[in-house]
C-alpha cells in the first residue's frame, strides 16, 4: 500500500503525515492473529487511537513499540 501525495506547490507528503493501519494491517505487520491485537488494546498494552469506532494505528508508533519490546 504506497500512497503518495502532493501540495499543490508540487512538495511531496510522503513522511510529513502520520500513516494509519487499520487491525488487519497491524496484525499482518507483527504476524499474529487480530483476536492478539484487540487483547492488547484492551490491556492496554499496544499504541492505537480510536476514531469514529475504529482502531488506528501510527506505523511510527508500532514500529518505535516493537523496539521497545526486544
Amino acid at each position: 500500500m504506497n500512497v503518495s501525495s502532493h501540495w499543490a506547490d508540487g512538495t511531496l507528503l510522503d513522511g510529513a503525515l502520520p500513516r494509519f493501519l487499520k487491525v488487519d494491517e497491524v496484525a499482518a505487520l507483527l504476524r499474529c492473529k487480530r483476536r492478539t491485537i484487540y487483547d492488547m488494546v484492551e490491556q492496554g498494552r499496544i499504541p492505537h487511537r480510536k476514531v469514529g469506532g475504529r482502531l488506528l494505528f501510527d506505523l511510527d508508533e508500532i514500529i518505535e513499540w516493537t523496539k521497545q519490546k526486544r
